[in-house]
This record gives C-alpha cells, sequence and structure tokens, in this order.
C-alpha cells in the first residue's frame, strides 16, 4: 500500500496544497533566510515506524523561488495521532544549498501544517550516523544517516535519547542489562543504531548486521531482523 505521496502547489496559490486531500495530509512551507531558490526539494520523512524519501521540482523543470508550499499525504492506521519528523533539502544543479527539519504530531485523516527553515548545511561525513543538530538537520531525538549530495536518511527514533559521540558514529541509547550471547536492535538494551542488529558480549554491543528490512524489538525473544 502506497503510504506517501507528495501534493505541490506554489506559494501564494489560493488553494492549500491539503485542500484537494480527503485523508491525513501534512501542509509544509518550506522557507530561508539565506536561500533563494532551488530545482529539487528531497524530503526525508519518518511516521511511526515508517521511513520514505521523496523528491518534487518545478513543474515543466526550472527553479522555484523560496518560501514555497508543499504537502505530504499519509496514510495513518488506527486511531491513535502518530508523529511525523521531515527533513527537507534544497537542491540547485544537483548541489544541497541548505537543510531545514521538524515534526509534528498527526491523527488519522487529521490536515496539519509545519514550517521548516533551511539554512546552509554543516560538513558531516558520508554514510555515517547523526543525532538530529549534530553536523545536520532533524530531531535530536532521531538518529540519521549522513547522505552525500542528499538530504539526511533517518534511520528510527531513539526511545532513550540519541548520543552524539565526537570520535565515532552517534547512537541511539540502550536501556543495558542485555543477557550475554542474545541479539538486540541499536536503542533496545544496547547502544547503537535502530536498524542493525547486535549481540551482547559483555554488556556492549558487537557483531553488528545491517538489517535492510528494519529491526524488530521482541519482548520476549531475542530481536531479530524483518
Amino acid at each position: 500500500m502506497k503510504w506517501l505521496a507528495l501534493v505541490v502547489v506554489a506559494c501564494g496559490d489560493p488553494a492549500g496544497p491539503c485542500d484537494d486531500v480527503a485523508g491525513t495530509c501534512l501542509a509544509i512551507r518550506v522557507e530561508s533566510a539565506t536561500i533563494r531558490e532551488l530545482d529539487h526539494l528531497e524530503l526525508d520523512v519518518l511516521h511511526g515506524n515508517r521511513h520514505g524519501t521523496t523528491t518534487t521540482q518545478p513543474s515543466g523543470g526550472g527553479v522555484a523561488a523560496l518560501p514555497l508550499e508543499t504537502a505530504i499525504e499519509l496514510a495513518v492506521p488506527g486511531e491513535v495521532p502518530i508523529e511525523v519528523g521531515v527533513v527537507a533539502a534544497a537542491k540547485l544543479a544537483g548541489t544541497v544549498l541548505g537543510l531545514g527539519a521538524g515534526s509534528t504530531s498527526l491523527a488519522p485523516d487529521q490536515h496539519g501544517t509545519l514550517a521548516i527553515v533551511l539554512a546552509p548545511p554543516e560538513d558531516c561525513t558520508a554514510g555515517g550516523y547523526y543525532c538530529g543538530g549534530d553536523k545536520l538537520a532533524g530531531d535530536p531525538d532521531t538518529l540519521y544517516q549522513c547522505n552525500a549530495g542528499g538530504v539526511p536518511l533517518a534511520r528510527g527514533r531513539c526511545e532513550l535519547g540519541c548520543i552524539v559521540r565526537p570520535t565515532d558514529d552517534d547512537a541511539c541509547r540502550g536501556a543495558g542489562g542485555c543477557f550475554e550471547g542474545s541479539d538486540y536492535c541499536g536503542g533496545d538494551k544496547l547502544d547503537g543504531d535502530p536498524q542493525t542488529l547486535y549481540t551482547c558480549t559483555a554488556g556492549a554491543g558487537t557483531n553488528p548486521r545491517v538489517c535492510p528490512n528494519g529491526c524488530v524489538v521482541e519482548t520476549s525473544d531475542d530481536d531479530h531482523c524483518r
């Protein structure tokens, strides 16, 4: 099932970007004090335990002036509101000019709004993991992967907070108390990436295995890759 779709309108259009959407929709206003225009807008969306990226560009090509408005149509299951985190990257001629992030809570069939302010990006190491706000835009309690030349990619929310480690990848904080030889997703009982499975060895995570389809936390058995 398609859970994310992009709807775009020009800033100043009397119709809002969510006006024609029957379901859950998040209208996003993108602005900047330093960036005037872009030819691609990349969005990374973390929605509950779902993650996706999407890209839009001006109709017919060319460039679009900031500020601009766009929207994300989401499928929100159940009846409980879900936290939606968005990171935006403005690109011009293949170069990332600015990054910004924001988050809000949305209930099923609700229309919400979110303002994202873009600022020039800092230098992060391609492929490295960072807490939001540490060298890249994002939620400080979410772990992201630095994406050279594009929007940072969310790895997952850190339920116990995100740890900034100046000499190593940042990581989601684990609760501790792991059982020797058992496997855990990062941020469960062990510090690490929530999409990587680790083995508990002397209280630390070893033998990391990245889970391409996500890592599943279990309550009465070892965690495992989906």
